[in-house]
Parts: C-alpha cells; structure tokens; sequence
C-alpha cells in the first residue's frame, strides 16, 4: 500500500483545524474580552470550557451518526453549523449570550473530528496511518502557532469579533473540499456485525489508550487555555509572548512528531509512548520549579512548553493509532469516544485552571502535571507491543 500522499492530508486537517482555530485565535483577546464585556475571569474562561465540553459530548453524537449519514453529509452538517456560529459568537452582546453561541459551535465542530481520523485509520494500513495522523497532527498544529499571532493583529487592528467573522468565512471555504475529497454515503460495518458503544467499552486495551491520549491532550489544553492570563498577569508580559510561547511549542511538536513514525518502527510504538512521557514529565518538572521560585522570566517557561510539545509530539500519534486500532466496523465510534474522552478532560482542567490563575503559575503547573502522572500510570499498565 503506497504511503499516505500528502495533498489528501492536508486538507484533511483543515477540516479539523477550523475548529482548533474557533478557540485558538482568539486566546489573546481573553483578558481584554473581560473587560468589553464587563465580566470576569471565570466567566470569559467558560467560553473555552463550554466550547469544549459541547465538543466532547457530541463526538458522541457524530460517532453513532456517522454510519447513517455518511461521513460526506456529516461533515457538511458540522462545517455549516460552525460557519453560523461563528456569526453569532462575533455578534454576542453579553457573556452569557457567547458561552450559548461557544456551545452550539462546539458540536458543530466536533464532526470533523471524529470523521477524518477514521478516514485514514480506514484507508490506510497500520504504518501509513500512523504516518497520516502524525502528518494531520502536523498540519494542525500549525495553528496554535499561527492563530495566536494572527488573532494579536486582528486584536489590535479591529477587536476581538472579528476573529469570529474570520471562522465563519473559513468554514464556508471549506465546503467545497469536502465534496471534493470525502466519499459520499458508505456503509462502515458489516451487516451482521454489532455496532454500539456498549461493544466498544468492553475493549479495555482500547479504553486504556483512549484514556492516555485524554489526559495528555487534556493538559495541553489546560495550560494553552490558561497561558495568555499567566503571561500577562504573572509575568508582566503582552500577547506578543503567548503567541512565541506557541511558536516555539509548536516548532518542537512539529520536530518530535514527523520522526515519531520512523522512531517507532525502530524501537516499537509503546517505547516510543514512554520516552514521550518520560519528556513531558521532565517539563512539567520544569513549570513546577519555576512556579516554586517565582521566576517570572518568559524564557526558561517557554523551554518548558517546548519539552512539553516534544513530548507530546512522540506519544501523541502513536496512541491515536493503537486506539483506532478496533475492528473496522467500530471505529467511527471509537474516535468519537477518543475525542469525547481527550476534550471532556480539556474543558474540565481549563475551567478548573480558570479558578486557579489569580494565585500564579504552581497550582496550574500542578494541575497539568497530574495529568500527565495519570497518564503514565495507565500506560506503565499497557502490554509493551509495537
């Protein structure tokens, strides 16, 4: 089977990357949206929150509807209704009214990311898959770097609604690229195979996985969503800093992850899982450190996110892979579970992050490196297979 063409990928993961893009762009303008608002910290952080606990919750949904619809249909449905969202998150007079809008957007979101996963698990061998989603991962995470610096302009330049314009207009520019490359009504099990949830759940290899891959993207999340407060309040330092802080993580992300394929072939994917985790857990090491000592510098924060991404870059790809890994007629509903897991898990520690940042970055670092103990504690567990 010939080796995953990249043309395909790519647009792939920008059918995914919308959504990421929806909350990224808009990050450096949380403490100023407080303020036009007239709200406080807690409330503006439950617009990343709610976002992705409706994300999480309807990768349920999509998962289980992906057969009836067809993953053509279904991502038509999603990018519309986060193209209609978009418009209202940009008109939304209050808070109250942009956490609603934030969470009809987030299940307009999540259908792109249960489909796209399972169109290269489902087309591509064990090897080439592992390499399209490390590709997709790639290609996604170019927009953590790249979204912060273009929301800081549109910040300065035009306010923080137009960051929603923006979503709208990129995910009607999508639709036609869905048509182009997504396979139209298929059949994803076999007639006399079951397909439900309650299957899936009794795979305790799967739910291992899923759980892994949840704590550690739940992490990420945490600390990203909490990093614009904790920069400006905590070291005195504007958007400018938040959005190097995810260049650099993002650059060592992209490092660590295109040679986790080749890494893995040499040393077998569960070594490759743990020397990723052994690396996030010198970095959150690292963020406690300075949280202990107050060191207020951006600079060694910094080095201690890109060890972080590093770390994730290696084990990420790898665990999505060996999760998807069911029976064919299961893995539309293993990757909304995998999602439901990894964003339920993201949108509880941001709003418990939301709680924690007036006392600076120790309790935050804490809580992200509990995620991260969580998650090496369930893959010591794991069968050492390649």
């Amino acid at each position: 089977m010939s080796r995953p063409p990249l043309l395909q990928i790519i647009p792939l993961a920008a059918l995914t990357g919308v959504g990421m893009l929806a909350t990224d762009l808009y990050l450096p303008a949380l403490p100023h949206l407080a303020h036009d608002l007239g709200s406080d910290v807690p409330a503006v952080q439950a617009t990343i929150s709610s976002f992705m606990i409706a994300l999480a919750l309807s990768q349920l949904l999509w998962g289980a509807l992906a057969d009836k619809l067809g993953m053509r249909n279904t991502l038509l449905a999603g990018v519309a209704l986060l193209a209609a969202t978009g418009v209202a998150c940009a008109l939304a007079t209050d808070v109250d009214a942009l956490i609603v809008y934030r969470t009809v957007q987030g299940i307009g979101a999540g259908a792109a990311t249960v489909v796209v996963p399972v169109l290269l698990r489902r087309r591509f061998a064990d090897a080439d898959a592992m390499r399209a989603i490390s590709w997709v991962s790639i290609a996604e995470s170019v927009i953590p770097a790249v979204a912060p610096v273009i929301g800081t302009g549109i910040l300065l330049v035009s306010g923080w609604r137009s960051n929603f314009w923006l979503v709208a207009i990129l995910a009607l520019a999508l639709l036609p690229f869905i048509l182009k490359l997504v396979p139209g009504k298929q059949v994803l099990h076999d007639a006399d195979e079951t397909v439900s949830y309650a299957v899936l759940l009794k795979n305790r290899v799967y739910l291992r996985d899923a759980a892994v891959y949840g704590l550690t993207f739940g992490a990420l999340v945490t600390f990203v969503a909490s990093a614009p407060h904790l920069i400006e309040q905590w070291s005195g330092r504007g958007p400018g800093a938040f959005a190097l802080m995810q260049v650099c993580g993002v650059s060592s992300f992209i490092v660590a992850a295109s040679r986790a394929g080749a890494i893995a072939h040499r040393c077998g994917t569960f070594k490759l899982m743990n020397a990723g985790a052994i690396v996030q857990l010198i970095s959150v090491a690292g963020l406690i450190t300075l949280g202990v000592l107050d060191e207020r510098h951006v600079a060694p924060l910094i080095v201690c996110w890109m060890l972080f991404c590093a770390g994730l870059g290696l084990r990420g790809p790898s665990t999505v892979t060996r999760a998807l890994s069911v029976p064919k007629s299961l893995t539309s509903l293993a990757s909304g579970f995998l999602m439901f897991l990894a964003l339920t898990l993201s949108g509880l520690g941001t709003q418990i992050a939301g709680f924690l940042l007036h006392r600076g970055l120790l309790p935050v670092a804490l809580l992200v490196a509990a995620m991260i103990l969580a998650s090496m504690v369930l893959q010591k567990d794991e069968p050492a297979q390649s």
